[in-house]
C-alpha cells in the first residue's frame, strides 16, 4: 500500500524532464556572468525526493539550482571581504545577465527575487497542466566552508551549504538511497495533507538522521517520524552540513504532535498488517486523498489525475458511477479510527 501511495505521489517523467530542462537552461544563461565559478543543483528534483507538486497543493515542481562566484574576482562582497557588500547590487546583476537569455526560449517568463533566491516562473504549461519553476540561488565561497547565500529581507549574506545537501541526500550505498528517499516522499506528503508543521528540507535532514541501512521502507520511516519526534522534542533540528542555524519550525509542539500521530498511525497498520480493514483506516489518516477506504475504490489523488485527462465516467453494472474500467469513485463504507496508547 506504501508503494501504491508512492506511484500516485510519483511526478510525471515528462514533467521531470523539462523541470530538469528549464534548470540547465538558467545555469546555462547564468555561467556567462563574470566571475562565474561552478554551478550546482539543489533542492528535491537533485534530491530524488520530489513529489507531484498538483496533488501536494502546490502551484508547480521547483527546480532548485545555483552559481558560485569566484570571490578573487568579488572581492569586496560577503562577511569574509573587508568591505562587507551586501548582495543587492549582484543579485539584479546577474538577473539582468540571466533574463534577456532565457527569454528567448521563454517568452512569457517573469522574474521575481525572493529573500533568497531569483524565481523564475516561464509561463508555458505542459500538456499535464504543471508548469515548472526555477530558483536561482547567487552564492559566495565561505572561507569556513560551505557558501554565502543572500538573504535580501535583511540586505545581508547567510551561511548554508546546499552542494553538501546534495551530496549527502545522493550518496551511496544505493540501497540506502533509495529506501531513505522513498521515506522522505512518504513523510513529505503526510506534512502536507494539512497546515505543514515542517519544511521540507527538515524531513530530509531527519531522514539523514534517523533512516538506517537495513531498514526496510515501513521501518525507515517509522525511525524517521519516532525517532524524529524524540529529538525535535529536545532541540532544533541541526544542519546535516554543519554550516547552517538550527531549522526554524514555527509551531514545534504542533509539529511534535504531528510526527507522534504519524507514528501511531504507521506502527498501529504494522502491528496489524493481516487485517487491511486496519491498515486501510490507520493509513487514511496519514494520506488521506491516496488511500482509499475499500479495495479496488479510486482514491481522490487517481480521481482528479483522471478527470483532468479527460478519462471518461460510465455507469458500472452495479450501478455506481466509475471510470472506464470499473473503478467505482466511492464506496458505502466507512470505518472508525482506532489506535494504540502511548
Amino acid at each position: 500500500m506504501l508503494e501504491d501511495i508512492r506511484r500516485q505521489l510519483a511526478p510525471d517523467d515528462l514533467v521531470l524532464k523539462e523541470a530538469r530542462h528549464r534548470r540547465d537552461a538558467v545555469k546555462h544563461a547564468a555561467n556567462t556572468f563574470p566571475g562565474f565559478l561552478r554551478a550546482y543543483n539543489s533542492g528535491s528534483l537533485a534530491h530524488g525526493t520530489a513529489n507531484c507538486p498538483i496533488h501536494q497543493r502546490d502551484k508547480g515542481l521547483d527546480a532548485d539550482c545555483g552559481i558560485v562566484l569566484d570571490r578573487r574576482t568579488h572581492h569586496t562582497l560577503g562577511p569574509d571581504s573587508l568591505l562587507r557588500e551586501g548582495p543587492a547590487d549582484v543579485v539584479a546583476r546577474v538577473l539582468a545577465r540571466v533574463k534577456p537569455k532565457v527569454l528567448k526560449e521563454y517568452p512569457r517568463a517573469t522574474f521575481t527575487v525572493s529573500k533568497r533566491a531569483i524565481f523564475i516562473k516561464m509561463r508555458q504549461p505542459l500538456a499535464t497542466g504543471e508548469d515548472p519553476t526555477v530558483d536561482l540561488i547567487v552564492g559566495l565561497e565561505r572561507r569556513a566552508g560551505g557558501l554565502w547565500i543572500p538573504n535580501m529581507e535583511q540586505q545581508r549574506w547567510d551561511p548554508s551549504h546546499p552542494e553538501k545537501h546534495t551530496e549527502l541526500l545522493t550518496a551511496d550505498p544505493r540501497v540506502l538511497r533509495v529506501t531513505r528517499a522513498r521515506a522522505i516522499r512518504l513523510a513529505k506528503a503526510e506534512n502536507k495533507r494539512s497546515r505543514a508543521p515542517l519544511c521540507s528540507f527538515n524531513v530530509e535532514a531527519l531522514a539523514l538522521m534517523f533512516v538506517r541501512r537495513g531498514q526496510s521502507e515501513p521501518e525507515a520511516l517509522l525511525s524517521l517520524w519516532e525517532q524524529g519526534a524524540e529529538d525535535l522534542a529536545a532541540r532544533l533540528t541541526p544542519d546535516p552540513a554543519g554550516v547552517s542555524a538550527p531549522i526554524k519550525v514555527d509551531d514545534q509542539e504542533y509539529a511534535l504532535s504531528r510526527l507522534l500521530h504519524a507514528a501511531d498511525r504507521l506502527w498501529t497498520a504494522l502491528e496489524n498488517d493481516h487485517d487491511e480493514i486496519c491498515v486501510r483506516e490507520n493509513l487514511r489518516e496519514l494520506w488521506p486523498d491516496f488511500v482509499a477506504a475499500t479495495p479496488g475504490e479510486a482514491t481522490k489523488a487517481q480521481i482528479a489525475a483522471r478527470l483532468k485527462a479527460g478519462q471518461p465516467l460510465q455507469v458500472s453494472p452495479s450501478g455506481t458511477l466509475a471510470f472506464a474500467g470499473g473503478i467505482p469513485l466511492k464506496s458505502p463504507r466507512s470505518f472508525g479510527s482506532r489506535g494504540r496508547q502511548r
